[in-house]
């Protein structure tokens, strides 16, 4: 997710979402009920016969299509509760790094990257300059998407040989060779 993506993300919208789904699954509930406590149970004592036995068995498979959408709704809800939750937190520990960023009198872009003044004291002699950061700077994160010779993008390969893989997408370990 980019930066713009992140800033304007809105969990409300997601946890007003599940409360959509958790109110159709309490709907789906309550029908699923209406149809086992009044509808069967007022046709079992009031009908006989094989037309009867038949509209039971509609009704009980009624019955199940409404607790299945009880159920879906409910894994829906708490999948997008949660999700909201998680998102929450990513955006609240991005805003907290754009204000670190602000109080060091740093200036974060509206693409994410983050420009810096230049340093106030020498080092070796000299005054860091300022400049600006893009991206994964991490080597970690850089090293975990690469295009391979095929040109499709995907996961580094593992530092090993796996049956099938060609050696000339292996990456060699640092100070090492990939033969083992």
């Amino acid at each position: 997710m980019d930066y713009a993506t992140l800033k304007a993300f809105k969990p409300a919208e997601f946890e007003q979402a599940a409360d959509g789904y958790r109110a159709l699954g309490n709907t789906a509930q309550t029908a699923k009920d209406h149809v086992d406590t009044v509808v069967a149970a007022g046709m079992r004592k009031s009908l006989e016969g094989e037309a009867a036995d038949a509209a039971q068995k509609q009704l009980q498979d009624l019955s199940k299509n409404f607790h299945y959408t009880q159920t879906e709704c409910g894994v829906i809800s708490t999948a997008l509760n949660g999700f909201a939750y998680d998102m929450a937190v990513a955006t609240r520990a991005l805003d907290s790094a754009v204000a670190d960023a602000r109080a060091e009198n740093f200036t974060v872009n509206a693409d994410g990257s983050v420009t810096y003044p230049a340093g106030p004291d020498k080092v070796d002699g000299k005054v860091p300059a300022g400049g600006t950061a893009r991206g994964a700077t991490d080597g970690a994160a850089q090293g975990i998407w690469y295009l391979p010779s095929g040109g499709s993008v995907r996961p580094q390969p593992p530092l090993w040989p796996c049956p099938g893989d060609r050696q000339s997408d292996r990456r060699r370990p640092e100070g090492g060779d990939s033969s083992r």
